[in-house]
């Protein structure tokens, strides 16, 4: 068999696999082929020592072999995905290895938002940007139970100053009620019935201030004459400002003389036997002792809840 010639100008070397001599262009030093005696890959290299630039491949198409020998080198498919020439001509320590990326640094808590300057951890104000860090940066629960529970106490203290301060409503308590409460926690002594009565005369001034407000109001009285015989009358209004139905009312007046002073034994009043929560009743009083110039109530309206 006659000797083959070798083609000027390419490389050659021995299939790694198989061992059968190869030929190939000079740009295709270091890349990954088939092997065309057994079809294996196999890497293009020279025995000698090569250059980092002869290793390199680049992608023009190499010259092809005229006639298509038994050993020449065919370019690789279109279809088959060629391996990248600059990959292994790279750096080892550049390459990206698996598993090796770095984790991602925590972020400083005291760092300031705006510009990122460290602060310390009682600065409220970064002293670069002027940003106010917030004071409050978590709402857990025992915070919001802590403000809920606040609002309300404040409320209850906000209701009970408004029931010893006023006495409308919706909040104001009456004065009877303020006065059991006294009693019952022990600041103030229930009046005895020397008190009361006392209190009622308007002798005892002290013992009239203690007296609770009832729940039958005198709203209003005067005193006015009939002109077809001159007879004086006392006129006015009583309101049942509770909820419960009173029996038996009474209003109680003290004739005075022209002096001012109380004539005894001249008491005068006006009766009705039921007045319904809410309502009013209006009295008149006729004055039977002659001498009696005016009068002067005796609180309170008497009645039976």
């Amino acid at each position: 068999m006659a000797a083959r010639m070798s083609t000027p100008g390419m490389h050659k070397c021995s299939c790694q696999t198989c061992g059968e001599h190869l030929e190939y262009p000079p740009d295709f030093e270091g890349t990954i082929v088939a092997c065309p005696h057994c079809g294996q890959g196999t890497e293009l290299h020279q025995p000698e020592l090569t250059t980092p630039t002869q290793a390199i491949a680049t992608n023009a198409p190499p010259p092809m072999k005229a006639g298509g020998g038994r050993g020449s080198v065919m370019p690789p498919s279109r279809g088959r995905a060629e391996p990248d020439p600059l990959a292994a001509a790279a750096p080892k320590d550049t390459q990206p290895k698996s598993g090796s990326i770095p984790a991602p640094e925590p972020e400083d808590p005291n760092a300031c938002v705006n510009c990122g300057t460290r602060l310390d951890e009682d600065e409220k104000v970064c002293v670069e940007c002027g940003h106010r860090r917030p004071t409050v940066s978590n709402w857990d629960g025992a915070a919001i139970f802590r403000l809920v529970a606040g609002i309300i106490i404040a409320c209850e203290l906000l209701v009970l100053i408004l029931q010893w301060t006023t006495t409308g409503k919706p909040f104001g308590l009456r004065q009877r009620t303020r006065h059991a409460v006294l009693v019952k926690v022990g600041l103030r002594k229930e009046l005895t019935p020397a008190e009361a009565a006392a209190a009622q005369s308007g002798t005892n001034a002290v013992a009239a201030a203690k007296l609770k407000d009832p729940d039958l109001l005198l709203k209003s009285h005067r005193l006015i004459t009939d002109k077809s015989n001159g007879a004086q009358y006392i006129t006015g209004t009583i309101k049942n400002i509770s909820q419960y139905r009173y029996l038996a009312v009474k209003v109680n007046f003290a004739l005075l003389d022209a002096t001012g002073q109380v004539i005894p034994d001249a008491n005068v009043s006006a009766y009705i036997q039921t007045i319904e929560p809410g309502k009013d009743w209006a009295f008149k009083v006729l004055l039977l002792d002659p001498d009696a110039e005016t009068y002067r109530p005796l609180p309170p309206v008497e009645g039976v809840r």
